[in-house]
């Protein structure tokens, strides 16, 4: 019996929203962008753009084969209460989720201003259009991968938007706030799925922050900040990442020890 592979799974509640804007965006690049990420969408689950949006329409079929079917009666059974101890907990997690969403909204004005672009995603965005390719259904730029940082088309599209941080401190001050937009869209929409330019954004960040050098006091407290924050996450990354980075702080911290004026003793 030959094997076949298995397209992934449509993702059609962010095909929705992308449809909502490739309809009603305010401007024309808006739009063209939102169409060209529904491309992106549709083709990671095997389908063209015109068939991905006409099963948006299509009656909800039952999914055979839930793994998970029975699972909560299957743990009723081996401890009582599990049922209401997990719709208790479940409770919880979305009171809380949406008293975040009330702090927002009070911050941002209306859900539409979490999720609009901000000032370096629209420049990225746009500076980066040119390069998009739909054949790279993963990271939506030619020759891009996210671990290996952006091409170097895409460094000096990016460069040219004026948001490329120079120095490490501000590296991490910009990554910072980009995961903090990022939280704060996925308080509104736990699915939420970056664009592609917030992905380029992010590797481009993470690529300084490992490699960028920047021999002062505050530069090796900046890359010991993004150390910490590494270790931090639920995930490893590859070796090769680590090994750059301790690289350049190494580097970073024999350069500022060299410019050190030495204590002498006396005796």
């Amino acid at each position: 019996m030959t094997a076949h592979a298995t397209a992934p799974k449509l993702d059609t509640t962010k095909l929705r929203k992308l449809r909502a804007l490739i309809d009603r965006g305010a401007t024309a690049g808006e739009r063209k962008a939102a169409r060209a990420q529904a491309t992106l969408v549709a083709a990671k689950a095997g389908l063209t753009l015109a068939k991905a949006l006409a099963q948006l329409d299509a009656p909800v079929q039952p999914q055979p084969g839930n793994f998970f079917a029975g699972f909560d009666d299957w743990m009723e059974e081996r401890e009582p209460g599990y049922k209401a101890r997990e719709a208790a907990r479940r409770a919880e997690e979305e009171a809380l989720r949406q008293a975040r969403c009330r702090e927002l909204l009070a911050v941002y004005g209306s859900e539409d201003a979490v999720f609009a672009p901000t000032e370096p995603e629209a420049a990225i965005r746009d500076a980066l259009a040119h390069l998009e390719e739909p054949d790279n259904t993963l990271w939506g730029y030619r020759g891009f991968k996210f671990r290996d940082g952006p091409t170097s088309e895409m460094w000096e599209a990016m460069r040219s938007t004026g948001h490329v941080p120079a120095t490490l401190p501000d590296a991490w001050a910009a990554y910072q706030a980009q995961e903090a937009r990022s939280d704060d869209r996925i308080a509104f929409d736990p699915d939420y799925t970056p664009w592609q330019w917030e992905e380029a954004w992010r590797s481009a960040l993470e690529h300084l922050l490992d490699n960028l050098r920047t021999p002062t006091a505050a530069g090796i407290a900046a890359r010991l900040e993004w150390m910490d924050f590494l270790a931090s996450r639920d995930f490893t990354r590859g070796i090769d990442e680590d090994k750059a980075l301790i690289a350049a702080l190494r580097e970073d911290f024999a350069a500022f020890a060299a410019t050190r004026t030495p204590i002498n003793e006396e005796g």
